[in-house]
């Protein structure tokens, strides 16, 4: 039997796309890799915003290994310290982590936590991953990780999955009421669903949809006129009733101010 030829990992951080048969319930692979000289993966600093998924993360130091779960955020992330030589990631869809996790996703909500405390054998799990030697070789065996995890796992509530994609859809701009009458479940039958699979409310994972939406459409605007950002536009198409709501929620999801965005060199 042929052996897949081993990926190639460049330096940096870069996003790699899951096989077939793991596209539904993961976003990406991804790995981030320190450039000879520089220090850690993560030693320039980064800005890593709120986007409605769970990770799991394999970090390499040397010999030593360590691996976490970081959990659906509401808040932005700034990595500035230098951090391990290599990192290999899963980014789980909106809602698909608890399948794999087995826990709770509102129990990891804005937090990093070791994976040992939430998956038995843990040891055993992640033994294929740690005696790989070469990058491409750790990020197929964390392929394969994941899939033995989700093999056999539980359905993503119907309901979850369709208001997941209703949100992301309307990015953001659709109310919790008229959610739940489209899906067919109560707001409370929602709620409790979404701090399950998802980690944050409805309505939460709507704001963070809703300030990415306004990035993309900023950073589509400075392409075409690097000089002309109209953000109160942005904020009237994406429906915010006004600019100061605007302007708390863009802070709260990105940790700065539309105006002081691109400053921060984003």
């Amino acid at each position: 039997m042929e052996r897949d030829p081993e990926l190639v990992i460049p330096m940096g951080y870069s996003e790699h796309a899951p096989p077939p048969d793991l596209q539904a319930s993961v976003v990406c692979f991804w790995t981030g890799v320190a450039f000879p000289g520089v220090g850690g993966a993560t030693s320039a600093m980064r800005r890593v915003l709120p986007d409605g998924c769970v990770d799991i993360i394999i970090a390499f130091t040397g010999d030593h290994v360590d691996a976490s779960a970081v959990g659906t955020m509401t808040r932005p992330l700034i990595l500035s310290e230098p951090g391990p030589e290599v990192h290999i990631g899963v980014r789980f869809r909106p809602g698909h982590a608890y399948t794999a996790l087995q826990i709770p996703a509102d129990e990891l909500t804005d937090g990093q936590v070791s994976f040992d405390l939430l998956a038995p054998n843990v040891e055993a799990e992640l033994t294929s991953i740690r005696s790989q030697r070469t990058n491409g070789a750790r990020l197929q065996a964390m392929i394969e990780f994941v899939r033995r995890r989700l093999t056999g796992a539980p359905d993503v509530p119907l309901g979850v999955r369709r208001a997941v994609q209703l949100i992301a859809l309307d990015q953001g701009n659709l109310k919790v009421r008229d959610l739940t009458s489209i899906v067919g479940i109560t707001r409370q039958q929602l709620a409790r669903q979404f701090a399950i699979h998802v980690g944050v409310p409805p309505k939460t994972f709507a704001r963070v949809m809703r300030a990415r939406a306004a990035l993309a459409r900023a950073d589509a605007a400075r392409a075409a006129h690097p000089r002309n950002v109209d953000w109160s536009a942005i904020a009237c198409d994406l429906g915010y009733y006004d600019q100061p709501h605007f302007i708390d929620d863009f802070k709260a999801i990105t940790g700065t101010t539309p105006g002081r965005w691109f400053d921060n060199g984003e």
